[in-house]
C-alpha cells in the first residue's frame, strides 16, 4: 500500500474518533444547547366542493318512450362544500337500466360554495335498447375528475319506470 493513501485514511478515521469523543463528552454536559425544529404550523386545507344529487325529474310524462328520441332530465344539485374551482364544467352521465343514453346536454356549471342550482339536460335513447321497463340514474362526475372533498351522493336513480315502447309512431318522430 502506497503511503500517499495511507496518511489521508488514517486522518479521517482519527478525526471521527475525535468528533466522536467531543459529542459524546457534550452529551453529559448539562448546559450543552438542544436544537429543536421550530413548530410546523399546519393550515388547514381549502375546503373543496362536494356535489349531492338532490333531485331528478323528467320535463315530460315519459311513461312511454321509445329508441330514438330524446329525455329531458331536470336536476338539482347542491353543492355542500366549497367552491368548486376545477376548470371546465361538470360532466353528467344517463342511464336507462343498463343502457348508457347518448349525451347531448351533459354538463352543468361549477358551482359555488353551499349553493343550489337547477339545471336541464338533454340524452338521446339508443335504438338498441331493451324493450324492458327500466329506471333511469344520473350519475354526475361520474369518473371522479373534479377531486370532491366529501362523499355526497352523485348518483340518483328515478323511482318511476320508463318503459320503451315497441309501437312505431311516425307522427311522433320529435
Amino acid at each position: 500500500m502506497n503511503i500517499n493513501h495511507f496518511c489521508p485514511v488514517i486522518s479521517i478515521m482519527l478525526l471521527l474518533m475525535f468528533a466522536g469523543f467531543v459529542l459524546a463528552d457534550n452529551s453529559t454536559n448539562p448546559s450543552s444547547i438542544v436544537f429543536t425544529a421550530p413548530a410546523m404550523v399546519i393550515s388547514s386545507p381549502p375546503e373543496c366542493h362536494d356535489y349531492v344529487l338532490e333531485k331528478v325529474t323528467l320535463d315530460k310524462d315519459f311513461a312511454y318512450t321509445r329508441a330514438g328520441r330524446s329525455l329531458t332530465p331536470r336536476i338539482i344539485v347542491r353543492n355542500q362544500g366549497g367552491d368548486d374551482i376545477s376548470p371546465g364544467d361538470v360532466l353528467v352521465e344517463a342511464w336507462l337500466g343498463e343502457t348508457r343514453l347518448i349525451p347531448v346536454t351533459d354538463t352543468f356549471p361549477p358551482l359555488k360554495g353551499k349553493t343550489s342550482a337547477m339545471f336541464h339536460l338533454r340524452f338521446m335513447i339508443p335504438h338498441d335498447i331493451p324493450k324492458l321497463p327500466c329506471h333511469l340514474t344520473i350519475k354526475i362526475d361520474p369518473w371522479n375528475t373534479r377531486n370532491e372533498c366529501g362523499d355526497g351522493i352523485n348518483e340518483f336513480t328515478t323511482l318511476s319506470l320508463v318503459v320503451i315502447e315497441d309501437k312505431v309512431k311516425r307522427w311522433d318522430d320529435l
